[in-house]
């Protein structure tokens, strides 16, 4: 295994920063962007029975899911270097909270209430910009993907994806309010890379010691 490459960390998280700025200014002061209501009424729409697969895969974006996906990462990297443990715990724990933080600066309100007809399947309060969910699962993707062999990066978004689109099937979120945890996500985990390999002073692309 070999550790990331800070070039590609330092522009992803360029990247979702600049993402995450353009849709916070896009949202503060607006009820809601073109076009989404029709994609919220769309996937809200889908019969709940045939949603319960997302709603579980939608577990992925809670804290509890995500630090037993931390201790894995511990226990899978035990005889390597404690970075992709680090990463993977900085995530999880920035995710959880900071997402909170923008929800109160741009208090944007979610669906419930300004959609017609809407099926409401989670009761919560609150702003909704960004998805917490989303943040939490695009942060444990982002801190995941180092360590994960090639063939199962795209099954790791896949499923960061499917939180989000389980959080507009249940009626709780703006399509921006997913796309902007996502940019939040994912900015997080590759933040948090840059934080573990450099407090661990582990150097990019360098092959840790094989398993004995």
């Amino acid at each position: 295994m070999t550790g990331p490459s800070r070039t590609g960390l330092l522009a992803a998280f360029g990247g979702s920063v600049a993402v995450l700025a353009v849709l916070t200014a896009a949202v503060s002061g607006a009820t809601f962007l073109t076009g989404e209501t029709a994609i919220v009424e769309a996937l809200n729409d889908v019969p709940t029975a045939v949603g319960w697969p997302f709603r579980i895969v939608m577990q992925l974006g809670t804290l509890w899911v995500a630090l037993v996906v931390v201790a894995g990462v511990a226990l899978f990297a035990r005889d390597r270097r404690p970075a992709p443990a680090l990463a993977a715990l900085l995530a999880v724990g920035v995710a959880y909270r900071l997402d909170n933080v923008i929800k109160a600066i741009v208090e944007r309100p979610r669906p419930p209430g300004l959609v017609d007809g809407l099926h409401v399947r989670e009761q919560i309060g609150g702003f909704g910009f960004p998805s917490g969910h989303t943040t939490m699962a695009f942060a444990l993707a982002a801190s995941l993907h180092p360590i994960v062999p090639g063939r199962w990066r795209a099954l790791l978004w896949a499923l960061a994806a499917v939180v989000g689109l389980a959080r507009m099937h249940v009626g709780v979120h703006w399509p921006a309010d997913v796309v902007g945890g996502a940019a939040l996500g994912i900015a997080i985990g590759t933040g948090a890379w840059l934080v573990a390999i450099t407090l661990l002073r582990w150097p990019a692309n360098r092959a840790t010691p094989p398993r004995r």
